[in-house]
């Protein structure tokens, strides 16, 4: 009876350690596979907008990896598509906003530039879309209740601002189309 006694409560504690790094492996896996659904989402999704020249093209998928990778809070994917993003560009000005992106490891640094980047962007891509549509959206509270705004190719909200801490806030406020 002594052992019976003894022995139910290493189960139990065996059993609750197990599930607890059972749920800690599921989550980094559901987050992972999160990322990626998110990369190949904004991926697969980008052939809504479609504009009159190739380098435009370029220019607006490089800045939706940088949205992408800012929704993961993924400093180093986002200095990854800046930097291509950067290649892509001859407008000095734009340039100058996108190195923000590419020379800084730190997120926060990243989401204010990509507001600015995204403020520059807008203009050329309203001028280049052929066809499809591109999605402006509004975060509320981003930077200190002063908002921000990115372009997206899907109404769903996948905030950059904020990552996963709030992914959803946000709504869209525009919706750009060839007229």
């Amino acid at each position: 009876m002594k052992k019976v006694k003894l022995t139910i409560p290493i189960i139990v504690m065996a059993f609750v350690s197990l599930t607890a790094m059972s749920c800690k492996d599921s989550k980094k896996e559901k987050l992972t596979d999160t990322m990626h659904s998110e990369m190949n989402h904004d991926t697969e999704q980008s052939a809504k907008a479609n504009f009159n020249d190739e380098k435009t093209a370029e220019v607006y998928q490089h800045y939706i990896h940088i949205k992408t990778a800012l929704v993961n809070s993924n400093a180093t994917e986002a200095q990854s598509g800046a930097k291509m993003l950067i290649e892509n560009t001859d407008d000095d000005a734009f340039k100058t906003a996108v190195s923000m992106i590419a020379d800084s490891d730190d997120i926060e640094t990243q989401r204010k530039a990509f507001s600015d980047v995204t403020a520059q962007l807008e203009p050329l891509l309203k001028k280049a879309l052929s066809s499809g549509e591109i999605y402006k959206q509004f975060c509320p509270m981003a930077f200190n209740n002063t908002g921000g705004y990115w372009l997206s190719n899907d109404k769903e909200i996948r905030n950059p601002y904020y990552g996963d801490k709030m992914l959803k806030c946000g709504k869209v406020t525009e919706t750009i189309e060839k007229l």
